[in-house]
């Protein structure tokens, strides 16, 4: 490292990249898609041409992409090292500004508990300043939303299955991401199934004909009809209904929650064939425990109609999480909705919603 190289082993590397090379590397992947193979192949072949050819016998691939890959996570490193300074710095500024107003004016009656927090976490701030930022994110009272998030899934982003049943082995990543763990996708899952079987054991009973047709579900602007035929319309509101091979592929796609800017704020490995609530509940929990607890957030979803009243159906959350969410439905998606559906959930007819269209994740 103090000759500016970066070696591909801790001890006895074979080869060492020179640092410059590495960020060069690092900046052409964010223009293309990364592919260390091709890169490391057309190397290989200017360096032939010109009569500098590798003595080792392994190729450089290998080498080249275990020394890419330490680099990438060093930086990181260093970037989150920076960012803990800064963020425990500026925390102390603020206990002893604090402590100094309260030695002035004495101690408040209505102090607010340190563990609820004030502002969007430093995650979302990082992710989005414009959404998250700033010393003041409360809207007008008059706005029915502070922020606007979306969600939608994407079956083009696919991990195919080893065709003869060999675990490969990934390098360790101890970094950061905005993946959510398998672990929690997992407890979400069994989280659902639980609320879900408690809600049938709760509400059986019979309706007549007539009944059914205009009943109004608890919490619900438009009647269980229309629902029903939105749900029928939509692919999506199928669970079962699959989307991608469970034989030839392990991941099926990915679930994005994104913010108005289509900044990524957290992706999920959906594993199943089907496009489950789950996925979308658990992106939900995670945005819930970076935000203040009086922060109203506009949702866009495809099937949000469906997603609301699951939620009030079943009770996923408690009721003052979701008394702060305000469903739409994605512009693209609207005219596959029953006309009641659109005339309630399109966000054109939401005030604060403005013009989003909820297609970022497209």
């Amino acid at each position: 490292m103090a000759m500016g190289l970066f070696g591909c082993a801790p001890i006895a590397p074979s080869l060492a990249v020179d640092l410059r090379l590495l960020q060069f590397v690092k900046t052409l992947f964010v223009r293309l898609t990364p592919n260390t193979t091709a890169w490391c192949e057309a190397l290989v072949v200017f360096l032939q041409e010109r009569g500098y050819g590798l003595t080792t016998q392994d190729n450089l691939r290998q080498r080249f992409s275990n020394a890419y890959h330490w680099y990438i996570v060093l930086v990181m490193h260093n970037k989150e090292l920076v960012s803990g300074i800064i963020n425990a710095s500026s925390s102390r500024h603020e206990r002893e500004t604090s402590d100094g107003e309260e030695e002035e004016g004495g101690a408040h009656e209505d102090t607010k508990d340190p563990q609820q927090l004030q502002y969007p976490s430093d995650y979302l701030r990082s992710r989005c300043p414009l959404c998250f930022g700033g010393l003041d994110w409360r809207k007008e009272r008059d706005s029915l939303v502070d922020v606007i998030i979306c969600i939608d899934a994407c079956f083009t982003q696919k991990h195919s299955k080893n065709p003869r049943g060999a675990k490969g082995h990934d390098l360790p990543n101890p970094t950061s991401s905005v993946f959510i763990p398998s672990e929690t996708v997992t407890q979400m899952e069994v989280h659902v199934e639980c609320c879900r079987s408690k809600g049938k054991e709760c509400g059986r009973r019979v309706l007549r004909p007539s009944e059914d047709k205009d009943r109004v579900e608890e919490g619900m602007r438009v009647p269980a009809l229309v629902l029903d035929g939105c749900g029928e319309s939509f692919v999506a509101a199928d669970e079962k209904r699959e989307k991608a091979s469970t034989h030839f592929f392990a991941d099926m796609g990915l679930m994005a929650l994104l913010c108005w800017h289509d900044r990524v704020l957290w992706l999920v490995n959906m594993t199943s064939a089907g496009e489950k609530q789950p996925y979308a509940l658990v992106l939900i929990q995670q945005l819930t425990q970076h935000i203040p607890d009086d922060m109203r957030v506009g949702l866009l979803y495809d099937i949000g109609c469906q997603l609301e009243r699951s939620w009030r159906k079943f009770k996923f959350f408690a009721n003052s999480i979701l008394s702060r969410f305000h469903f739409a439905i994605l512009v693209f998606h609207a005219y596959g909705h029953q006309w009641p559906c659109q005339v309630v959930y399109h966000p054109r007819k939401w005030q604060g919603f403005g013009l989003s269209d909820g297609k970022g994740c497209e």
